[in-house]
């Protein structure tokens, strides 16, 4: 009895234990609100979804984050540290927009952070079936659905 009275004592200790880790590791940091001593005044999330030629492509995960998926720096400023204010985690088409200034950002800033080369192509986008003719210029609203569609100019 005193033997499984033990097990259930450090079975609680353990489980105390795994508890208190796992709430510090989820609790947010002071560098993921902020950037550069300023707060995060702006987020929200747009989606992109891709078709190419005619079929869906991905918007890779951590555009405005990895090295070669971050080629466009001027809108640094604003972002957190290590990212852009527009930005990818995931390949879901989920754009991040988290800015220390509250202002409109674009599509078409979205896609130079990214570096998505659209010479030579034929673009069409809408937003909610809507057509956009001016998609580098669309400004970028929560929850909205962009659909992207980038055809070879053969």
């Amino acid at each position: 009895m005193e033997k499984k009275k033990t097990f259930v004592i450090v079975g609680i200790i353990i489980t105390a234990l795994m508890g208190v880790i796992v709430a510090t590791e989820m609790k947010p940091t002071t560098d993921s609100m902020m950037s550069n001593d300023k707060p995060i005044l702006l987020h929200i999330h747009p989606r992109l979804y891709l078709n190419v030629d005619g079929k869906p492509y991905f918007v890779p995960q951590n555009v405005g984050i990895e090295p070669d998926l971050w080629k466009d720096h001027t809108l640094d400023q604003y972002g957190m540290k290590g990212m852009a204010p527009l930005h990818t985690h995931t390949a879901d088409g989920m754009i991040h927009v988290e800015s220390t200034i509250v202002r409109n950002y674009t599509l078409g800033e979205f896609l130079d952070i990214w570096g998505l080369d659209l010479k030579g192509k034929i673009i069409s986008v809408a937003v909610y079936g809507e057509p956009i003719s001016d998609y580098r210029n669309h400004i970028l609203k929560d929850e909205e659905s962009i659909i992207m569609n980038i055809t070879s100019n053969q």
